[in-house]
């Protein structure tokens, strides 16, 4: 069986730092009183349907792989469209994250990551 890449291993573990520091920023939001209660539990239980796509990824779901890239593009869109109201902090992250999606999503698709989840599928 072949090992996971390291770029699939980076990309992992970057999925996972933005779903943890986007939720610390809802916390924050919460606290310093720009985000209501129910905008928190909102963001808490979406925050926990996103960690089904690493865990989906480490386990070489290439389907995971494509549904996120399109989710980041959406993400993208819909920022830049202005049509999601956000809060200061969630635009703020949500700005401060578009490097790391391409970056992410630049590892997910290198010809090894190809490789590995194609691999996968055999």
């Amino acid at each position: 069986m072949q090992s996971m890449p390291g770029g699939v291993k980076q990309a992992i573990l970057a999925i996972w730092i933005t779903i943890g520091l986007s939720a610390i920023g809802d916390l924050i939001a919460k606290l310093i009183g720009i985000a209501s209660f129910g905008d928190l539990i909102g963001a808490i239980f979406f925050s926990a349907l996103l960690c089904i796509i690493p865990y989906k990824l480490s386990n070489r779901s290439n389907a995971a792989r494509y549904f996120y890239a399109v989710i980041t593009v959406a993400s993208l869109i819909l920022l830049a469209s202005g049509s999601v109201p956000l809060n200061k902090i969630d635009y703020f992250v949500s700005i401060l994250f578009i490097p790391v999606e391409i970056f992410i999503i630049y590892r997910l698709f290198q010809a090894e990551a190809n490789s590995w989840f194609t691999a996968a599928q055999e």
